[in-house]
């Protein structure tokens, strides 16, 4: 009797304990399942976050509206084979030259800027050119009433008398400085105007997607586009990335690619004002267009 006794509870403990494990086996694949799934779900919804300069504090004409939207529509473009993102301002606001060192050192995902020799030996070009024709030609902010002096100049020679405002950071300088064009320097972009009206320089150098909001930034100084001259030399603008960063190039590539293809690209263009009426400048046949040699570096 005390054998049987025994016995018993043994063989229904090790009943229940394969049940048990049972049990378990089958708890472990449902958890195991329920992980993959979310693994998988979580590769295919995560958000990629692309760190963008934060917006220039003075910009009369929104300057980076244009480039914010135009990024956002080709990384829209590429969604679905490249997944989704979000942009996201940098807390800090660069300079020019510190821009380029942001990106650099991974502090920025994107930056957009004319190009130079320089600046693709440190950093990435996309090279679409992101405003056309806009920025490899230039117009003159002068004074209204100096109109008649600049009606005159027909040949560089007659332009190198005069002297024009310049910040000495951005790459127009050096081109300039090639052509022998005598420059005033500052770095606080409001004083420009402020130093044209107050005849510390001749003329102001815009690019034609620029000039025509600018004119009207400071309405009581008595500032014009100058209608007579139009200046020319290459210098395309382009979104940069990081050098190592070969997958954001390939996507924004490809963004663009597409929205050049299916006309998008064009309607955001041409849906701003100040775009459109530069490009009617550059059909004017009545401008005299001068050309400048820009240096290798």
């Amino acid at each position: 009797m005390s054998g049987l006794i025994a016995y018993q509870p043994i063989q229904v403990t090790f009943q229940s304990m394969r049940l048990t494990y049972r049990h378990i086996w089958q708890k472990i694949f449902l958890f195991t399942g329920i992980v993959f799934c979310l693994n998988v779900q979580g590769v295919t919804t995560s958000i990629t976050t692309i760190t963008i300069p934060t917006s220039t504090p003075t910009n009369g004409d929104k300057f980076n509206d244009y480039f914010l939207n135009l990024l956002h529509l080709a990384l829209q473009k590429t969604e679905s084979t490249h997944g989704e993102c979000r942009l996201q301002e940098h807390s800090i606001w660069f300079n020019d030259k510190r821009r380029i060192n942001a990106l650099v050192e991974g502090k920025l995902d994107v930056i957009w800027s004319s190009t130079s020799a320089e600046h693709e030996t440190l950093i990435q070009p996309i090279k679409i050119s992101l405003l056309k024709d806009l920025t490899n030609y230039r117009l003159l902010l002068i004074r209204k009433q100096d109109q008649a002096i600049f009606s005159r100049i027909n040949r560089l020679e007659d332009l190198q008398k005069l002297k024009g405002g310049m910040n000495p950071q951005w790459r127009d300088a050096a081109i300039m400085k090639a052509n022998h064009l005598p420059m005033v320097f500052s770095v606080h972009y409001p004083s420009f105007f402020k130093m044209l009206a107050a005849k510390r320089f001749d003329y102001f150098s815009r690019g034609l997607y620029q000039i025509q909001a600018e004119a009207n930034l400071f309405p009581t100084l008595n500032l014009a586009v100058e209608e007579h001259l139009i200046l020319h030399y290459p210098n395309e603008f382009y979104f940069f990335v990081n050098k190592k960063n070969n997958l954001l190039a390939e996507r924004i590539e490809q963004g663009l690619t597409i929205a050049l293809a299916d006309g998008s690209f064009d309607s955001l263009f041409n849906s701003v004002p100040q775009y459109r009426w530069g490009m009617e400048q550059l059909a004017n046949p009545s401008r005299v267009v001068i050309d400048l040699v820009a240096p290798k570096k």
